[in-house]
């Protein structure tokens, strides 16, 4: 990805803290390319949002990074209450509501992001922020969220870990400055208290696992399929158990083996046994 250099005119520290995120956004997108693009997420974002309104924010979405620098002054109703929600050193999650309900998520929208999911850790004196998004389109993302997250925390931990030096605030010319909604809003936390219990309702669609090019995502069927053969059982006793044609089960099969880079059929089930 080129980046060039965006000229505009505010806030100083603003400016500078957005020149820093302009800086990094090439190593964000190469420490989060491997995760989102084969869940089909299309914008990664980190946030650490200080006790005194002064926050570090870098994206993949360097579009985004320039307007929220130049126009955000505060995180809107239904994120400062996700954010309010969060307790110190407990993980917090909330779904993006269907519905832009204020003008932080319809900025988000405008730019191309939609149908998120947001996870939260609240610490002494900051609270971070890691956001996932997709496009419009891709409005049934929420149960790929709600039945893989255990491998975005994983993720999470994962960039945490390589991004050390580039989430760290010493350098206050990487922090900007936001305001808070000092009045109490009516606006609900949707998709956030009821999380549990729409996990607990969803089927698995996608399955992720550890190929010779990194994490990929198999489809639910491609996981049945190659499941049913390490057991043992032909391509015509797996067409017979799921009510399929034996010639869509080796198709099925053939796309596992193009994703994972496993040809044989001992490593193929080696990786089947062993999902992230």
């Amino acid at each position: 990805m080129k980046v060039t250099t965006i000229v505009f005119s505010y806030d100083k520290k603003n400016y500078d803290a957005f020149l820093y995120s302009q800086q990094v956004t090439p190593h964000i997108l190469g420490l989060c390319k491997f995760f989102i693009e084969p869940l089909g997420l299309t914008t990664f974002g980190y946030k650490r949002v200080y006790d005194t309104g002064e926050y570090l924010f870098i994206s993949t979405n360097l579009r985004w990074s320039q307007y929220h620098y130049q126009h955000i002054h505060n995180h809107g109703t239904f994120f400062e209450q996700a954010m309010k929600a969060a307790h110190i050193n407990q993980s917090h999650k909330t779904l993006w509501p269907p519905a832009s309900q204020d003008h932080f998520l319809q900025s988000l929208n405008h730019f191309g992001m939609w149908h998120g999911i947001n996870f939260y850790k609240k610490q002494a004196n900051y609270l971070e922020l890691w956001t996932f998004s997709t496009s419009q389109e891709n409005g049934n993302i929420s149960s790929l969220y709600l039945n893989t997250l255990p491998y975005f925390e994983e993720f999470i931990r994962h960039f945490t870990l390589k991004a050390r030096e580039i989430i760290d605030t010493h350098d206050p010319c990487r922090l900007a400055k936001i305001e808070f909604i000092k009045e109490p809003s009516s606006v609900p936390l949707s998709g956030a208290s009821n999380l549990s219990d729409i996990i607990s309702q969803i089927k698995i669609p996608k399955v992720l696992v550890e190929g010779s090019q990194g994490i990929v995502a198999l489809t639910a069927r491609e996981s049945d399929c190659t499941k049913l053969l390490s057991l043992g059982k032909s391509l015509k006793e797996i067409a017979h158990i799921l009510g399929l044609s034996p010639r869509t089960v080796e198709f099925h099969i053939n796309q596992v083996k193009r994703k994972t880079g496993c040809h044989s059929k001992s490593k193929l089930l080696q990786l089947i046994q062993s999902p992230l």
